[in-house]
């Protein structure tokens, strides 16, 4: 037995009896249905990326990692859990130990080969096993730490989480040790996991939405802007994972710039790129003669439900809704992007309309009740259908900092972050994702699936995307 494997087998045998396998609570419709997805290799990692640098310059070790990712994983039981679905109502389960160097790899990359690496990563497809949670780590030389974790494990926000969490874990050690094993056993038996969507709200759909819905299935002629709708090429059959991913990076002058832009204007950052990238979209649609025939765009834009459920930005879990509705093309499209000529109308209109679905959102998460449990065959009927949505745009926000204790140094910071999905095969043709980073700047990625849409229309998204977005904020 090496020492590695006896080391391993001493952490089990200390784990308390009734903390091996004990059920945390029972699954939500939501985390099934991301399951499914998972499961079948429909989607592949949500990543949320970030670059610790220390004052001194000293590197981010593999010992001081895994003693920050300990206090991380005591306090986050989350992280130390996996989904089974194999039991009638499924749930979630905690492990008797994390295995930090199997979940940790170091690579000898930097941060230049970041979009390569996220490409193959989104490539890989996930791992199920009995004994790992259902996140990764993979730490550049440079400080750029990657958090890869399965949808059904949390949202768009608990890649933030996790940050905001290893970030005043980092803090908070003051004395680095020279060794640690990776081995993370006997966790807190009285550790709970964050409730499930549909148990911390009310998701409850009223009447009238059953029945509209019905009608779209029963009479989907009666939905006269789908066909005038471009949503790229039709969802991909057979399924793939290979993901094109584009990074962009903004000052923390650009950023407060373009968000004091959108506030003069009533509208948010959110809503301001939402309308620069159908300006794009439309200019670029309107120069293809097969694509003039569409009128609309319908895009989805993701809407954290934390302010509903009382959840704190440190949890990890699902707890998300959008905004899905169509949007009339620029016809004709602007053919430069300035302060003045930009469509404030537009984007203070989506945020208005934002602000007064939020709280009745939850509802369409409850609208998976009436999937009847059946989460792989509709997933499944999905394939070789129309795209339901050409444009997503997910804006994380600003980056929670860790609130300085006293007598603290605040000598660990993060400088540049970025989030990135996949969601190759059942999500929007182009995806535009936001967050802001610690520093007050702006770090966005955008990506799509092979087949989603054609890369040179992609690539063309994504240069006047970029220089539309630097017009503004100048």
């Amino acid at each position: 037995m090496t020492d590695t494997e006896e080391t391993q087998e001493k952490a089990v045998e200390q784990q308390d009896a009734s903390t091996l396998g004990r059920v945390l609570r029972k699954a939500g419709r939501f985390e099934h249905y991301f399951n499914a997805r998972s499961r079948l290799n429909l989607t592949g990692y949500v990543t949320v990326c970030a670059r610790y640098a220390h004052t001194s310059g000293d590197p981010l070790t593999k010992s001081l990692l895994f003693a920050a990712l300990e206090e991380v994983i005591r306090k986050n039981v989350a992280l130390a859990a996996r989904f089974s679905p194999g039991s009638p109502e499924g749930v979630w389960v905690a492990l008797p130990l994390v295995d930090l160097n199997r979940v940790v790899k170091f690579v000898d990359q930097d941060s230049a080969s970041l979009p390569t690496l996220l490409e193959e990563l989104f490539a890989q497809q996930l791992e199920f096993l009995e004994d790992m949670p259902l996140w990764r780590l993979v730490v550049l030389r440079d400080g750029m730490v990657v958090f890869a974790y399965d949808h059904t494990l949390g949202d768009g926000q608990s890649g933030l989480a996790f940050h905001h969490n290893l970030l005043a874990s980092l803090r908070s050690i003051h004395d680095p040790p020279s060794d640690h094993s990776g081995f993370v056993s006997s966790l807190p038996q009285d550790a709970v996991l964050t409730p499930a969507l549909e148990d911390a709200t009310d998701v409850t759909v009223p009447f009238f939405m059953i029945v509209r819905e019905l009608f779209k299935i029963l009479f989907p002629f009666l939905d006269r802007k789908k066909g005038k709708a471009w949503a790229g090429y039709p969802v991909q059959d057979p399924p793939t994972l290979v993901t094109t991913v584009r990074l962009l990076e903004y000052t923390p002058e650009q950023a407060s710039t373009l968000i004091k832009l959108s506030r003069d204007h009533k509208a948010t950052l959110t809503s301001t790129m939402h309308t620069l990238a159908l300006i794009v979209l439309s200019r670029l649609l309107d120069a293809q003669p097969e694509n003039k025939k569409f009128k609309y765009v319908r895009s989805a834009i993701p809407m954290s439900l934390r302010r509903i459920t009382g959840t704190p930005s440190s949890a990890i879990c699902n707890q998300v809704s959008a905004l899905s509705t169509y949007h009339s093309l620029f016809r004709p499209a602007p053919a430069t992007i300035s302060t003045d000529t930009f469509s404030w109308d537009r984007a203070s209109a989506l945020t208005a309309a934002l602000r007064q679905e939020l709280p009745h959102s939850p509802r369409l998460i409850g609208m998976f009740k009436f999937v009847f449990g059946k989460y792989d065959e509709f997933c499944l009927g999905k394939l070789g259908k129309e795209r339901g949505v050409g444009l997503e745009l997910s804006n994380l926000g600003a980056f929670p900092e860790p609130p300085a204790k006293e007598g603290e140094e605040t000598r660990w910071r993060i400088q540049e972050m970025f989030f990135v999905q996949s969601d190759a095969t059942l999500g929007a043709a182009l995806k535009v994702n936001p967050v802001g980073t610690a520093a007050g700047g702006l770090g966005i990625s955008v990506t799509w699936g092979k087949g989603a849409v054609d890369d040179e229309l992609a690539e063309e998204f994504v240069k006047a995307f970029d220089e539309g977005l630097r017009t503004l904020a100048q």
